[in-house]
């Protein structure tokens, strides 16, 4: 009977083994990574510590997976067509407030838009010159000029001294003539 009972052993033993192989494997990815693609897969054994509460001893694993991705972007061109803009502007102090009028006018193109900052300088009550900007934006669909009229915070107890535009851009909705191909 002895020999029955090691044999009993030895085929317990290999089919505790192999149960063991099946669950190691159950723990891997089971598709193949795709061209391109990346998996990577890490194992670590837990031991539970009396200070972390709840544990369960065993392993870990955590599988990371990375693919590339392409993607295709299109772009619509901006309109190329640069146009020279000029601003006729004239302003007046209201206290606190710097009323700015004007006018943007372009004789290249008749659509067309742009930006521009109006920069106004003011004195405060100790003499100090400070300059505030402010960004502005316009646009036509024909060839009249833009008209505007801001009222702009300046501030209490400052004389408004100058005010003026800087980086006046224009762009053509359209091509103009010589730009055309």
């Amino acid at each position: 009977m002895a020999p029955k009972l090691r044999s009993t052993r030895i085929v317990s033993r290999l089919v505790l083994l192999a149960l063991l192989g099946v669950a190691a494997a159950a723990d891997e990815p089971k598709e193949a990574p795709k061209p391109g693609g990346r998996v990577t897969v890490n194992k670590e054994r837990v031991k539970c510590a009396p200070e972390r509460v709840p544990c369960e001893e065993g392993s870990k694993t955590r599988i990371v997976v990375e693919q590339d991705v392409s993607v295709s972007l299109e772009i619509k061109q901006k309109p190329t067509g640069a146009c020279a803009a000029t601003v006729d502007l004239e302003y007046a102090q209201r206290d606190a407030i710097a009323r700015v009028t004007g006018a943007i006018e372009n004789t290249q193109c008749a659509a067309s838009s742009g930006d521009y900052v109006l920069a106004v300088t003011i004195r405060d009550a100790k003499g100090e010159v400070s300059t505030l900007e402010f960004p502005q934006e316009w646009a036509r669909k024909d060839a009249e000029p833009v008209k505007f009229a801001l009222d702009l915070p300046i501030g209490p107890n400052v004389d408004l001294t100058n005010v003026r535009t800087r980086r006046l851009r224009c762009t053509c909705a359209e091509p103009t003539e010589n730009e055309k191909p």
